[in-house]
């Protein structure tokens, strides 16, 4: 009876340093996990403050998914509200009163954020959380005149409805129990004689996790970009993420006008989808 405990103990205090020896092991590896991110960061923000060369422009599958912003010039007040075809995922967008809503002209200036951002992770391996850029570097990315007044106002103006501008809704955590609210940004700048000479962006907690754990960001046509009006900027970024590696995409007009926000006509859609079907050179139904 006294060997059969004596053997007991013994299998007991194995196991119990089986259990210590693997919970130092773990530790061990998350303490190297998080002494590597630590420089990986710090490497990160320091190329932050950098001027980075774009290989491609970049986006947020989910900003390029859902209407989060106004297609109108003219401002918004009025808000957007979305919900999938299933019901399972919605989204509220809604509008400074003072500023309106965020247009989505303004987006080509997170569009830039997380492509220079984008960059630094395909440099790196590591996705910073914030990113600094002077309104010249933006503004050439973007391919407007850096020294324009009017343009240098105009990202004043665009930042300013970008942190302004609210959402709620379950569109990251994909919960249909949880309700977020959340903006997507916030930015501070330094305004030297007009010249925006830093501008500082920090990334809502949600698109940094996209990014890092979801490989949430996409290559986007310059097109794009360049494209001046709103409904057909909105459809170039929504038929890319939602063609995806597919040849086809099936929508109807009034889902397509959901997903969209755009108080526009019905009836402009198929001419425009024919346009992006010439620039894309995918069969579209």
């Amino acid at each position: 009876m006294t060997l059969t405990r004596t053997w007991e103990d013994h299998q007991k205090l194995l196991a119990e340093l089986d259990q210590q020896r693997a919970e130092r092991e773990a530790r061990e590896a998350r303490e190297r996990q998080e002494a590597e991110e630590v420089s990986l960061r710090e490497q990160a923000l320091e190329l932050a403050k950098s001027p980075v060369d774009l290989t491609r422009y970049r986006n947020e599958r989910n900003l390029m998914l859902f209407p989060f912003c106004s297609t109108s010039k003219a401002k918004r007040i009025k808000s957007i509200k979305y919900s999938s075809a299933d019901g399972k995922r919605w989204l509220e967008v809604t509008a400074n009163y003072k500023y309106g809503m965020a247009k989505i002209w303004d987006f080509d200036i997170l569009r830039f954020a997380l492509s220079k951002a984008g960059e630094i992770a395909l440099k790196i391996g590591y996705f910073p959380s914030s990113i600094e850029f002077s309104g010249y570097e933006c503004l050439k990315a973007l391919g407007r005149n850096p020294r324009s007044g009017s343009n240098v106002e105009w990202i004043k103006e665009g930042l300013t409805r970008l942190c302004l501008t609210g959402y709620s809704g379950n569109i990251f955590r994909e919960n249909e129990k949880i309700t977020e609210i959340f903006t997507l940004i916030k930015a501070s700048y330094t305004d030297q004689a007009g010249k925006l000479e830093r501008i500082n962006i920090s990334f809502d907690e949600r698109l940094v996790e996209s990014v890092r754990y979801s490989k949430g960001l996409l290559v986007i046509d310059p097109n794009l970009i360049r494209e001046e009006a709103g409904i057909k900027k909105r459809l170039l970024e929504l038929v890319a993420v939602s063609i995806g590696k597919e040849s086809t995409w099936t929508v109807g007009l009034e889902r397509l006008q959901a997903m969209c926000a755009h108080e526009g006509e019905l009836r402009a859609y198929p001419k425009i989808l024919i346009q992006i079907q010439m620039i894309n050179r995918s069969p579209l139904h």
